[in-house]
This record gives structure tokens, C-alpha cells and sequence, in this order.
């Protein structure tokens, strides 16, 4: 929760800060489109102004992915067409000491991430909520609209498949310090 004594102009501009970045590798990731999730994030946001803070306080987060997830489903559906950009999320990478682990931890993430997109898209998504956007079961939950079982049972069933590609196309081992 962003700090309760804020005006709301603070609190709007505090969450633009925090969650800009992960809603536009969000929105990219359903668009395929840097500029189109650019438009979406905006339009997100935009909302968020109107919005009474007390009806989001509390989970604002779960709030702004699902507003940004329901305009970029819309923008898919009026230009009908699926996502293919990738996206290296360096927030969660681990230490990197030498130019050497640096590469080796680049290739490895890009490796994961090739295989996330060869997932069915349900997996696709729940799993990036999951890793990239740190959201919990429930907060999956409400920003797809599946139950939080469901949500559980897509994670299980692609991370295995994820474990499964991975040993078949060569074991990758993150660097760790």
C-alpha cells in the first residue's frame, strides 16, 4: 500500500512510479506492440485518476493489472492479433560479478524466456504474473478471472512442461553468488 497520507495526486503519481515498468512488460507482452502498450499503460493510468482511492487502497496493484490486462485483451481483439515480443526482466536476475556471468546469466534468462512462449498463452501469462509481476495466487486470480485453483493447476502444469524443455534442450543453471 502506498503511503495512506498522501494527496491523490501523490498516491496516482507514486503508483505510476512503482508499477509503469511491469504493466508496460505486461501490456508489450499481450500486444506485441512496445507502442500500442505504451497507449494501454497511458490509458490505464489515466483511469486511476478517476478512480476512488479508498475502492483501491489495499490492492491496487491486483486493480491495475487487471484494468491494464482487460484494455490490452480490447486492443487485441480490435486489431486481432497475438503477442511475440520478448522481454528480459532484470529485476529478479541474480548478482552478477564478472562480464562472463553477466553473459552467461543474459543467455540462460533468454533461454527460459524462449521456452515460456513455446507454453500455451493461459500458462504464458499466469506464470509472468507470477515471476515478473510477483503477484500472488489470488491477485492472478483477479486480474484473469480464473479461479485461484486454476491458476494454481496452470502454474504446476507449465512450469513441469518448463522443467521438461529445459532437460531436453540442455539443463540450464542460473549463475548464483
Amino acid at each position: 500500500m502506498i503511503n495512506g497520507n498522501s494527496t491523490h495526486a501523490e498516491w496516482v503519481r507514486a503508483a505510476l512510479i512503482r508499477f509503469e515498468g511491469p504493466l508496460l512488460r505486461y501490456a508489450q507482452r499481450m500486444t506485441g506492440d512496445l507502442e500500442t502498450a505504451r497507449d494501454v499503460v497511458q490509458e490505464t493510468f489515466l483511469k486511476l485518476c478517476k478512480e476512488d482511492r479508498g475502492a483501491i487502497d489495499g490492492h491496487l496493484s491486483q486493480w491495475l493489472f487487471t484494468v491494464c490486462r482487460n484494455r490490452a485483451l480490447d486492443v487485441q481483439r480490435k486489431e486481432r492479433r497475438m503477442s511475440t515480443a520478448t522481454d528480459l526482466d532484470q529485476r529478479t536476475a541474480p548478482r552478477i560479478d564478472s562480464p562472463h556471468d553477466a553473459l552467461e546469466a543474459r543467455e540462460a534468462a533468454a533461454k527460459v524466456l524462449r521456452l515460456v512462449d513455446r507454453l500455451p498463452i493461459n500458462q504464458q501469462e499466469v506464470i509472468r504474473l507470477k515471476f515478473q509481476n510477483e503477484l500472488t495466487y489470488r491477485e492472478i486470480s483477479d486480474v484473469t478471472g480464473l479461479t485461484v485453483t486454476n491458476v494454481g493447476f496452470l502454474l504446476h502444469v507449465g512450469i513441469k512442461r518448463l522443467r521438461e524443455l529445459l532437460s531436453a534442450d540442455g539443463r540450464v543453471e542460473p549463475a548464483v553468488h
